[in-house]
């Protein structure tokens, strides 16, 4: 009988780790403190969630739309596959993938003012999540682009990514 109490935790550890889990449409799940979980959504796209964040998976995911809600920082490698556009929602910005595939860095914590999206390699649109008096336009962003986002003062820019922020990104864990 011992044994079997310790198999049955092992299962339960190895469960709740989170390493390369799917998480499946309607799913919520937050990082606590500690180490970065990696997930595989249903469409066969990655996400590396790192601690304090929070990303909800959409009803309907890889059927009737392809959402994620994030709020915190995640690292994101989208897949082509599906005929629904991979959108991603934060507080302030609606990023969505462009021509099939995609990997970028999302910083987006909603108790922060400022929020930043980085692209290593594909294509994004970014636009407000809110309407702005100033600028609605969204952006089209390339590979080693950058778009920065600040609601409190209603401004969003586009920029190049340094070579030594494109290394530090592709470093991340």
């Amino acid at each position: 009988m011992r044994y079997s109490v310790l198999f049955i935790g092992l299962i339960v550890v190895a469960c709740h780790s989170g390493s390369n889990g799917v998480l499946g449409e309607g799913a919520n799940f937050h990082v606590g403190a500690g180490y970065p979980r990696s997930f595989r959504l249903p469409d066969g796209s990655m996400v590396r969630v790192f601690p304090n964040t929070t990303v909800s998976v959409a009803k309907g995911f890889g059927k009737d739309n392809r959402d994620v809600d994030i709020d915190g920082e995640v690292f994101l490698e989208v897949t082509g596959a599906g005929t629904k556009p991979f959108i991603v929602h934060t507080r302030d910005l609606v990023l969505e993938v462009m021509e099939g595939s995609a990997r970028f860095h999302v910083a987006a914590d909603r108790s922060k003012p400022g929020e930043e999206a980085d692209l290593l390699e594909g294509r994004l649109k970014a636009s407000k999540s809110y309407h702005s008096d100033t600028d609605n336009e969204p952006e089209e962003l390339a590979g080693g682009e950058m778009v920065m986002i600040n609601r409190d003062i209603d401004l969003m820019e586009r920029e190049k990514l340094s070579p030594a922020e494109l290394d530090k990104l592709k470093a991340k864990p």
